[in-house]
């Protein structure tokens, strides 16, 4: 039986190409990147060779001063970044705050983490609503006229992975700036990275995060890049001390073969970026029709703004867990929401912050799109979920 993959927002499946760097880097490049003998830097100059490529990809097509720090993922990314600028100088307690920083209200799991450390230790962390996939300006204007302590930071998700949603990050970064030109805006890029075209200077991020696997790499490498404004002031730390590999920034030895995996990827990705989101837009316009023509009870949970790779949905009073199982049974995959919070039992924040009650979240599945998939897959999945309501229904 064929298999339907629609779940590319958790994972993608790495690409002929991507797997075959990882496998070359085994092979011409074992050595460890910081040794100073001619096998180590064989794997030296395939790291920088990599930090290029993923560079050039993200709108930097020369060397800068700008830095790539690679990591583990993309959830260390935001890591440091969030950790490493609040953690980076001391802070003197303003009106009883060690500074303010600012999130929104349905941030993925590794900035709201974070950002709820820091609240523990003294920073005041506001959270702007997003009710139908809009981060609020007017929320964001208040926060920072009404901040009792500086704004040391903000961190923005550029799409939201569970709806889809496209905020604007240049608008929030320019309200932010008029008055704290030193705030650090970080942007989560991971579910944006190589599906819409942005650079940092574009979205006025000083800091920003993508990942290897949700580009058609094998898991395993992340990366952060690094303004030059904000590598001279100094506003950002380790958060893991060692080896000093990374700058400084990210210690222990690199993962040179996801490393060399993802700039593959990311270099294909990059190339390909036209006829890829033909693709999609494409798929994703069949499955609107199909789900529309189909299933007219199921609800679409719609940004005002949004990407194609992404659908949220409701299912008419029939939980998302059911549904998912009913599906995986005939071999096709979607998922109830963010694969990272799958197995925690809690409550959506970005479906709340979105609009949902908690009864309609339980009945959400969310649908992600690859350029890897067919038409065959979209059908599959329509058909199936017709089934399934049926007779989940009747089961009732």
């Amino acid at each position: 039986m064929d298999i339907h993959y629609l779940d590319n927002a958790a994972t993608t499946k790495p690409s002929a190409d991507s797997l075959k760097a990882a496998a070359d880097s085994f092979s011409e490049a074992w050595g460890n990147p910081s040794s100073a003998h001619a096998v180590g830097r064989r794997a030296s100059a395939l790291l920088e060779e990599s930090r290029k490529a993923v560079l050039h990809s993200l709108g930097l097509p020369r060397l800068t001063q700008d830095r790539l720090v690679f990591t583990a993922s993309g959830t260390e990314a935001n890591n440091i970044a969030v950790l490493g600028c609040a953690h980076s100088k001391t802070r003197h307690e303003t009106n009883g705050q060690l500074g303010t920083v600012i999130i929104s209200a349905g941030e993925h799991p590794s900035v709201s983490g974070p950002a709820s450390l820091l609240e523990k230790e003294g920073y005041k962390v506001v959270r702007i609503p997003t009710s139908g996939g809009v981060l609020s300006e007017d929320d964001i204007r208040a926060a920072v006229n009404d901040a009792q302590s500086p704004v040391i930071l903000a961190a923005f998700m550029l799409v939201n992975n569970e709806t889809g949603a496209l905020y604007d990050i240049k608008k929030a970064s320019d309200i932010i700036k008029s008055r704290f030109p030193d705030a650090n805006i970080h942007c989560d890029a991971v579910q944006a990275f190589t599906k819409i075209r942005f650079t940092p200077a574009s979205l006025g991020a000083d800091t920003l995060a993508v990942s290897s696997h949700k580009i058609h790499a094998p898991r395993g490498a992340g990366a952060l890049y690094i303004s030059k404004e904000i590598i001279k002031r100094k506003n950002i730390s380790a958060v893991m001390p060692g080896g000093g590999q990374e700058n400084g920034l990210r210690s222990g030895t690199e993962n040179l073969a996801a490393i060399a995996a993802f700039a593959c990827a990311a270099a294909e990705e990059t190339a390909d970026f036209a006829k890829n989101r033909a693709a999609v837009e494409s798929l994703r316009a069949l499955l609107d029709g199909e789900l529309r023509a189909l299933c007219p009870e199921i609800a679409f949970n719609l940004p005002k703004n949004g990407t194609p790779d992404i659908l949220s949905i409701t299912l008419p009073k029939i939980k998302s867990e059911t549904m998912l199982n009913f599906l995986s049974s005939r071999n096709i995959f979607v998922s109830a929401g963010s694969a990272c919070s799958a197995y925690s039992k809690k409550k959506s924040e970005a479906l709340e912050a979105f609009g949902l009650t908690e009864e309609a979240a339980d009945s959400v599945i969310r649908i992600s799109i690859s350029h890897d998939n067919t038409e065959n897959d979209i059908k599959a999945l329509s058909g199936a979920l017709r089934e399934g309501i049926d007779s989940l229904q009747k089961k009732k």
